[in-house]
């Protein structure tokens, strides 16, 4: 599962996760599409809103980065 994944399926709108982590849509948007940066804090931020494991967020967004080296 990756982020946009993870995402839909919990039903968080993209603007409040981007909200959440104090960027852009346009920034949130690019991570899921396998750009931009993640890190500890944010892994943090995501887990709680997602209410998952942190590992989960993390897992999330390898497979975001793998799916975005494909296309």
């Amino acid at each position: 599962m990756d982020l946009k994944e993870l995402r839909i399926d919990t039903g968080v709108k993209l603007i409040k996760l981007a909200e959440t982590l104090e960027i852009s849509r346009q920034q949130y948007s690019n991570m899921e599409k396998g750009k931009g940066k993640m890190n500890a804090g944010r892994i943090e931020k995501l887990s709680k809103k997602f209410n998952v494991e942190p590992l989960l967020i993390l897992k999330a967004w390898e497979e975001t980065k793998l799916n975005g080296k494909r296309c």
